[in-house]
């Protein structure tokens, strides 16, 4: 107060508006001498700077940075007018703001940062240098007026900082200052100022940036560490982002040997995970924050960060990583089930990004055993070692734990599955020993444990049969399944022919007994009729398309099962209850059964099929349906996700997954061939050079041509005769040869060599013609053999000996015209060399040889004409013997097809008669046991009887032995009657009584 009466600013007398009073305050900072004023002046000015921003700014902020370049040495003053400072450039609005009044203000802190940083003296070097005063409050709010500036201006403070020679240095320098304050606030700034600036990245990390920041993160006690481990963490995340060089650097520095320790959770574990032995403890509960968590995310980020696909120090990265022992930590986390599950999962993609394509490391991993601890309810079990990637693969399709949600798991089970891709991409080994663990379910040791100890192939192969149950607890299990499986058979035969070796049901019990395949298009059936969830008939049929793909014997099994086609043409035409993107799936599937059905012993053929889809189905339809899966939205989300990825980074479920990346491939590589290849009847594929692959299997059946060549087509022969009739040998004579010894020249040929070539020329017309008129006469007895044959293999076979015989024609006909044309072309050579000589009127044989020239002239006339008639009548021929072949192939289809439904009939009538013999043998056995319990019924009357006769003679016994004891005691009373008579003592008796 005093100091405002001294200097008239606020007096009793008078009032002054907030405006002057700044204006006042400002004019003595800027002329005052003494430093009491000064800093009295802009302690008042620090004061109003909150309420009055803008007109504090506007009066002082020029004195304001007067004083900061002019007074460094005084550090009370320097400490206020910073704070003074960073209350004009902060960006908060006042308390009570409305949102209109916190943009104004922002506006206004960003006019006050461009205003200091435009400064002609250069404030920022001033600032720079303040960085390393003594007093740490100085320290302090500088750090904080850079950090504001930033906020504002941030491209023109870094090219301030860069322009300084010891800019970077210095805010590096700030991670050692031993005030935590400050140091946690330098982090700050450089966390902004490296996130897109490569040159002060370079420049931080050869500061030594890196051993720094990771000192930092172990003071504070690891990833277990407060919100300061996160901030030196996203540092060093920030310093190596899209910076080779930096990566570069930190591998060479020892940096990736150092991200182990960073992953073990337990200080105890330190030593864990070396030499491909990952440790694990059963007693370990340790609480998980979610600090921790954030910390741990960012670590594993910076690790996958160094790894990533296509960069050129990836393999160089790889190969340190697996050196220093950091896949069973990381695989130790990535099992925790008391981590959460967004680190699980980044532990897991973390694992697939250290072994995809590097070779190495997918062996490290596959020799990674794994004990389990035992459950509490059954401690005395002996621990069995499971391999890793069988733990990995019953965390993408096992059960989900107890108390998890099935968003929050979801993501655990994407990248179980990424890493599984990861170590079976570019593994063939590896596919191929997964393939071999595709067994049956429910065997004896697997029936009660249905998952612990279970092969890997069994388990996914259960799962996808067990849908329903699966299903009903977990969608997403049957759709891992379905990926999983999808992966080990992709682009790899043996493991797709090992997977059909696989048969589903027991055979001795009475089962029905079916192929993998098959039983998994029976499932697919099911689960369209029962309406279940779209992504579980998506999942079967996707998968089915992965195996059949390139796989012609797939598709032959895939077609023994009639009912297959019925199915797929039903969910195709479906108009109503069946979902689009199933209809888009079915169709490609069909067409790709279409254009791989080239098995030689298929049960049904490209010919049985081309009806069905181009009458059943009609192949505009069939490509409408899959191109309006091709536009799907759910289609192109999945393609837009990276390989393997089906999940947001930290949990949910996108809506949007219905397909998986595995499917999408092998639709965008075979969709152009698809679409070409529904379109073509099969003569139209296998006369389509484009689709030579289509004739593997079709070389062998009637109607099939050489490659190249389409049925019926005309040979041309004859314009490869005109072709090799042109020599190439000049049509002058050589420039060297005098032109005055041409007339002089000595015959190269004599007269009867010619008149020999001449007549050697006729017999080989003669034989064209001869084998014109054999060649017809086979082609006449074909068509009247193929006619006349009743059995449709002995007429093929007829025909086939009859096309051999027309080949052999052929092929000697070739020959002579061939012969024929060389002799041609040797003759008009001599006739060119002895041009002049043979033409001179002193030569006595020049009327004869140009006589014979005239009739050589008219043979080839002739023989051109009898070529191009031959030809034509060839033509002909073809064409009928291609339209009987054709009828034979119908009658053979036909018999096929009766034989077919013969088979059908009596197999239904078969099954009738057994049905019926089952059911009259229920009904004789029901009969047995009604007499059986008659015959029970009628032993027991007759026990009945035996007792009741027994009881009348007991009875009759009985009455019997009364009578005799009535006699005796009639007796007994008798003899004492004359006992007493005779003058005995006899007592009486009760029956004596009665008597008297």
């Amino acid at each position: 107060m005093d100091f405002f009466k001294r200097y008239g600013a606020i007096g009793p007398s008078q009032q002054q508006s907030p405006s002057e009073t700044i204006q006042r305050l400002a004019d003595r900072v800027e002329t005052s001498t003494l430093l009491e004023d000064k800093r009295a002046a802009v302690l008042s000015l620090k004061g109003l700077s909150r309420e009055y921003r803008k007109e504090t700014g506007e009066a002082a902020l020029p004195a304001l940075l007067t004083v900061l370049k002019e007074n460094k040495e005084d550090q009370n003053l320097l400490k206020t007018v910073l704070e003074t400072l960073i209350n004009l450039c902060t960006r908060d609005s006042p308390q009570g703001g409305t949102s209109n009044a916190g943009a104004a203000a922002g506006d206004i802190a960003a006019q006050f940062s461009q205003a200091i940083l435009d400064d002609n003296d250069d404030v920022i070097s001033v600032l720079l240098e303040l960085l390393g005063d003594a007093d740490s409050y100085v320290r302090y709010y500088t750090v904080q007026l850079l950090g504001t500036l930033h906020m504002h201006a941030g491209e023109n403070l870094q090219k301030r900082v860069l322009v300084s020679p010891t800019g970077v240095g210095r805010l590096v320098d700030l991670l050692s200052d031993q005030r935590d304050i400050i140091r946690n606030e330098g982090i700050q700034l450089l966390i902004a100022m490296t996130e897109s600036n490569a040159d002060i990245q370079k420049i931080v990390a050869f500061e030594n940036a890196f051993d720094r920041l990771l000192g930092i993160v172990d003071e504070e006690g690891g990833v277990r560490g407060n919100i300061v481990v996160q901030d030196c963490l996203q540092l060093l995340h920030n310093l190596l982002n899209y910076n080779v060089s930096n990566q570069n650097f930190f591998r060479e520095a020892s940096g990736i040997q150092r991200l182990p320790s960073l992953l073990i959770t337990d200080p105890s574990q330190t030593a864990a995970g070396r030499n491909g032995a990952a440790g694990f403890d059963a007693d370990d509960d340790l609480e998980w924050t979610a600090q921790h968590a954030r910390n741990m995310l960012v670590v594993l980020d910076v690790i996958r960060m160094l790894i990533q696909s296509g960069n050129t120090n990836t393999v160089s990265n790889q190969t340190a990583m697996q050196q220093c022992g950091i896949i069973p930590p990381l695989l130790q986390l990535a099992l925790a089930y008391e981590a959460p599950s967004s680190v699980r999962s980044q532990a897991l993609y973390a694992i697939g990004d250290v072994i995809r394509s590097h070779e190495a490391n997918q062996n490290l991993f596959q020799r990674i055993l794994i004990t389990a601890a035992p459950e509490e309810e059954d401690v005395d079990a002996k621990p069995i070692p499971e391999p890793a990637i069988v733990i990995v693969i019953r965390l993408s399709v096992g059960k989900r734990p107890q108390g998890v949600a099935e968003n929050e798991y979801y993501i655990v089970r994407a990248a179980a599955a990424y890493l599984v891709q990861a170590y079976v991409g570019g593994n063939l080994d590896a596919q191929l020993a997964l393939a071999a663990t595709l067994t049956p379910p429910g065997d004896a040791d697997t029936a009660t444990e249905p998952e612990k100890h279970q092969s890997a192939g069994s388990l996914i192969v259960s799962v996808l049969l067990d849908w329903r149950e699966t299903g009903s607890e977990d969608m997403w299990r049957v759709w891992y399944a379905s990926l999983l499986l999808s992966t080990i058979l992709r682009g790899f035969t043996e493991c797709k022919e090992q997977a059909l070796k696989l048969s589903i049901g027991d055979e001795s019990k009475g089962e029905e007994s079916l192929s993998l395949l098959n039983e998994l298009v029976s499932q697919a059936r099911q689960a369209a009729r029962e309406g279940v969830n779209t992504r579980i008939s998506l999942a079967m049929l996707t998968l089915i398309c992965v195996w059949l793909v390139d796989f012609p014997k797939g598709v032959a099994t895939f077609l023994d099962e009639s009912a297959n086609v019925s199915f797929i043409v039903e969910q195709i035409n479906g108009s109503s209850g069946v979902n689009a993107l199933v209809q888009g799936v079915a169709a490609f599937l069909f067409g790709l059964v279409y254009q791989f059905d080239v098995e030689p012993e298929t049960p049904m053929s490209r010919e049985d099929l081309y009806p069905i889809l181009s009458k059943r189905v009609g192949t505009d339809q069939l490509l409408v349906r899959v191109q309006r899966l091709r536009d799907a939205k759910e289609f192109q989300y999945a393609v837009g996700l990276a390989a393997g990825t089906h999940s947001n980074a930290y949990g949910g479920i996108p809506n949007e997954v219905y397909f998986d990346n595995v499917f999408t491939d092998i639709f965008k590589q075979h969709y152009e061939g698809f679409r070409a290849a529904v379109r073509l009847s099969p003569n139209e594929a296998l006369a389509n050079p484009s689709y030579a692959y289509l004739q593997g299997g079709m070389a062998g059946y009637a109607g099939s041509t050489a490659s190249g060549s389409a049925p019926g087509t005309p040979s041309l022969a004859a314009a490869g005769i005109s072709r090799a009739a042109s020599p190439a040998v000049p049509l002058t004579t050589s420039a060297s040869a005098p032109s005055a010894n041409a007339q002089s020249m000595e015959p190269a040929v004599s007269k009867s060599e010619l008149e020999a070539l001449q007549a050697q020329l006729i017999d080989q017309a003669q034989q064209i013609e001869k084998l014109k008129h054999e060649l017809a006469e086979a082609a006449a007895s074909s068509k009247q053999d193929a006619e006349s044959a009743e059995d449709s293999s002995e007429t093929i076979q007829i025909l086939a000996q009859e096309r051999e015989l027309r080949e052999k024609a052929e092929a000697e006909r070739d020959a002579q015209a061939t012969q024929v044309e060389s002799l041609s072309a040797e003759l008009e050579r001599l006739q060119k060399q002895n041009l002049e000589s043979a033409l001179s009127p002193e030569n006595p044989d020049a009327a004869k040889l140009a006589s014979l020239e005239s009739q050589l002239s008219e043979l080839k006339l002739k023989s051109e004409a009898d070529v191009s008639s031959w030809n034509s009548e060839r033509a002909e021929l073809q064409k009928k013997l291609a339209n009987a072949e054709k009828q034979v192939v119908k009658a053979a289809a036909a018999a096929r097809n009766t034989n077919k439904k013969k088979e059908q009939q009596q197999a239904t009538a078969l099954e009738r008669l057994q049905k019926d013999v089952k059911a009259k043998d229920e009904e004789i056995a029901k009969l047995k046991s009604q007499v059986a319990e008659l015959e029970n019924q009628v032993k027991e009357v007759a026990a009945v009887d035996e007792l009741k006769s027994k009881l009348e003679s007991m009875e009759k016994e009985q009455e019997d032995l009364l009578v005799y004891l009535a006699d005796q005691d009639q007796q007994a009373k008798e003899y004492r009657a004359l006992l007493r008579k005779h003058g005995e003592d006899i007592p009486l008796s009760d029956d004596d009584d009665d008597e008297e």
